[in-house]
């Protein structure tokens, strides 16, 4: 398993730089292999000097992605070859791979050839209602701490009468810099309205008929366009969360070091702030003071909370690694519903492999590493029997940065491996 780290200082580590846009300009990502006690204490001591910053979700397997900036990576590579860590160079200056986000879109375009705005994916949503005005309707959930709508939508066969039906959630976007995430599910999204996909069409009818589908593309739309404005590696929302450490000096932060943002999948209701979390509000995986702290979280829990009755699927699209992770992620006891879990599992990644040849693995949360607070446990404890997250692609070459022509394709194999598991296990 392939996990990332940001190794770097300052100001892509949650501190008070607001007005700084980051350059990556001589980024170097290597390739650490992690294998012992000795070695994780080493990135966590680096982490805890703000020397790091952990890009995935909070865990070190043996194989570390790193991303280092020109003004640590002698320092890095140092303590690195002292401990005995090996590693290797993957991309010598990762401003090669960021593309920079369409600023100029057409209102009205959504093609799947770029990575668009917050505003122009809830654009494109209004205008599916209007095209197929009996199959869907779009609405707003909630706003974020910005002021942005929480815009979902619900699909279904003769919309007007399908309240009652059994409901599948769709979510992306919950983490800022997971651009294909959004993007997946808005492609599946169109395949359900059939604007693409048509050769699906007899699966998305008999499916439509049973279903009603509620997405939400973009969960964290402040961070999302905070990572396209001013730091394209930006994970959490964008409210203040604290001090770094919480130090304080007169009423103000210790060395005007203050925190932006908390990690909106450590903040859901299960097992809270114990597990691949930090107390420290710079870090990229601070959970916040109480579950649902943020505008974000709670209306996506208090909608999924209101309809828990009918919920008989949730499934969250992250990025990256290739990776289906089935409940849950706090404990090493497998649920009581583990072999409903490995069926469903089995049936998403083969069709995914079976559309470009991609081997998702399929594992428990907790395999992956220990964590708590996240939306899919949360969904689980709640009752949902089927909740899942899927990391897509790649397995580290781009990580975060995948490039936009690869946004069709991730969509095709997902949006068959959806359909896979929807068939398997209800």
């Amino acid at each position: 398993m392939i996990l990332s780290l940001l190794l770097c200082v300052g100001a892509i580590n949650g501190l008070a730089f607001e007005s700084d846009v980051v350059d990556y300009s001589g980024y170097q990502t290597l390739r650490l292999s992690v294998s012992s006690d000795e070695h994780r204490a080493l990135v966590n001591a680096l982490w805890e000097q703000n020397e790091i910053q952990v890009l995935s979700d909070g865990g070190l397997s043996e194989d570390v992605d790193a991303l280092v900036s020109p003004r640590s990576l002698s320092y890095v590579e140092e303590s690195l070859e002292d401990a005995a860590v090996p590693f290797e160079v993957l991309q010598a200056d990762v401003s090669e791979l960021i593309e920079k986000p369409n600023l100029k879109a057409v209102p009205g375009v959504f093609d799947f050839k770029d990575y668009y705005a917050v505003k122009y994916q809830h654009a494109h949503l209004d205008a599916l209602v209007k095209r197929h005005p009996g199959k869907a309707e779009s609405f707003s959930i909630g706003t974020s701490y910005e002021g942005r709508d929480m815009k979902v939508i619900r699909i279904s066969n003769n919309i007007a009468s399908s309240s009652n039906k059994p409901m599948i959630w769709v979510d992306g976007g919950i983490h800022a810099r997971e651009w294909i995430s959004s993007h997946t599910a808005m492609y599946i999204v169109d395949t359900l309205l059939q604007e693409h996909e048509q050769g699906l069409s007899a699966q998305v009818n008999a499916l439509m008929d049973k279903y009603q589908f509620v997405i939400l593309p973009m969960s964290n739309p402040d961070g999302y366009e905070f990572s396209r404005s001013s730091n394209r590696y930006w994970r959490k929302t964008r409210r203040p969360s604290g001090c770094k450490y919480g130090e304080y000096s007169n009423g103000s932060c210790k060395y005007n070091i203050k925190c932006y943002g908390i990690d909106p999948n450590r903040n859901w209701d299960t097992d809270f702030g114990r597990q691949g979390v930090s107390k420290n509000p710079c870090s990229d995986v601070y959970p916040g003071k109480v579950p649902f702290s943020e505008n974000n979280t709670k209306a996506m829990s208090d909608f999924l909370s209101k309809n828990l009755s009918k919920i008989a699927l949730y499934m969250s699209y992250h990025a990256y690694s290739e990776l289906f992770l089935k409940p849950v992620g706090y404990t090493r006891s497998p649920p009581k519903d583990a072999a409903t879990h490995n069926k469903g599992a089995a049936a998403a990644v083969a069709a995914i492999k079976k559309s470009h040849g991609l081997s998702y693995r399929n594992i428990r949360s907790v395999e992956l590493y220990p964590t708590s607070g996240s939306s899919q446990d949360w969904m689980y404890d709640q009752g949902v029997v089927n909740a899942y997250t899927i990391e897509l692609r790649d397995t580290g070459r781009y990580g975060f940065l995948l490039p936009a022509k690869q946004i069709i394709p991730v969509g095709e194999e997902n949006v068959r491996g959806f359909f896979a598991l929807i068939d398997a296990v209800l």
